[in-house]
């Protein structure tokens, strides 16, 4: 059996316990009705599903085991939270399976066009980072597309609403700052390692922001977002922030409260929702929205005259 048949097997098994518990005759129905419709063979006896137990323990950290007693139902003990890597591993498979899937039925699978994300580089500066590499490049801004050459100090990889940044400490000025990978070019990895022992904890750093912006001369704000019931079951599917959690729901409203740092990018996720969502607090938050909408319709005005 070919390797992807194995990560198949795997994927499927998971997602399969993740609905709830199942006995081997549900689990090997289940394989057996996927391997119709992928046109693959998937089946599997007792046997091969106790070794792929093992190896999903082994490989991804999840930890599935059999009830002792009754029917005797297999479920999933233990997945760490925090092993991020084991979920994305399976959905990278999942879209590769994807990708396949539409090569052979184009006229069904429609992919959103694309432009390069810079995950050419992510190998290259995952080695930067784990063995304390300088790094060298020219970094293009979005706003004015002026180009500077940088000289920095890697400590980490970052991925935040779907792109992938580069978290670095700037020779030039001994800043920590964060670069698109999709901004940079002419990278150079200096065979060179740099001394400096940085105590930062990335994770902390990064923990009340929304995404790359992080000021540290700032402190996480209480915000309250009042929704509509049809935007508020989007975002409680698909939270803003880890900190988010609902604290009121009726028929016609949902209200989240979460805690991080009022920054651009955050603003302007919220802007994006338009009317529906409305901030309750703080009155900071509520204010630049309140600025900004008034800036969007002085300058629909001055179209309107012209």
């Amino acid at each position: 059996m070919s390797k992807e048949n194995f990560m198949s097997r795997f994927s499927l098994i998971i997602k399969k316990l993740e609905q709830g518990p199942a006995t081997f005759k549900q689990i090997a129905r289940h394989l057996e009705i996927e391997s119709d419709i992928q046109d693959k063979n998937l089946t599997l006896s007792l046997r091969t599903l106790q070794r792929d137990i093992k190896i999903i323990q082994r490989e991804l950290n999840i930890e599935i085991v059999n009830e002792k007693k009754g029917d005797k139902r297999y479920f999933i003990n233990s997945r760490p939270e925090e092993q991020e890597h084991s979920k994305r591993l399976l959905e990278a498979f999942d879209i590769l399976n994807i990708v396949k899937s539409g090569q052979q039925h184009n006229q069904y699978v429609l992919f959103e066009p694309r432009k390069p994300k810079g995950l050419e580089l992510f190998s290259g500066l995952l080695y930067a980072c784990s063995n304390k590499k300088n790094v060298s490049f020219t970094h293009t801004k979005y706003w004015d597309q002026s180009i500077t050459q940088r000289t920095v100090h890697p400590l980490a990889l970052k991925e935040a609403r779907g792109r992938w940044y580069l978290v670095a400490i700037d020779t030039k000025d001994k800043l920590l700052k964060t670069f698109g990978l999709d901004r940079m070019d002419e990278i150079d990895i200096s065979k060179t390692s740099f001394k400096v022992n940085y105590q930062i904890n990335i994770q902390e750093v990064f923990v009340n922001a929304f995404g790359i912006i992080n000021d540290t001369d700032t402190v996480p704000e209480k915000i309250i977002l009042s929704l509509s019931q049809e935007q508020g079951q989007y975002l409680k599917a698909y939270p803003l922030h880890h900190s988010q959690k609902v604290i009121k729901e009726t028929p016609d409203e949902i209200v989240l409260e979460l805690s991080l740092l009022i920054t651009f990018d955050f603003v302007m996720e919220l802007q994006s929702f338009g009317k529906n969502l409305k901030v309750v607090a703080p009155k900071e938050l509520i204010d630049m929205l309140v600025d900004n909408s008034i800036q969007v319709q002085r300058m629909y005005q001055i179209s309107k005259k012209k």
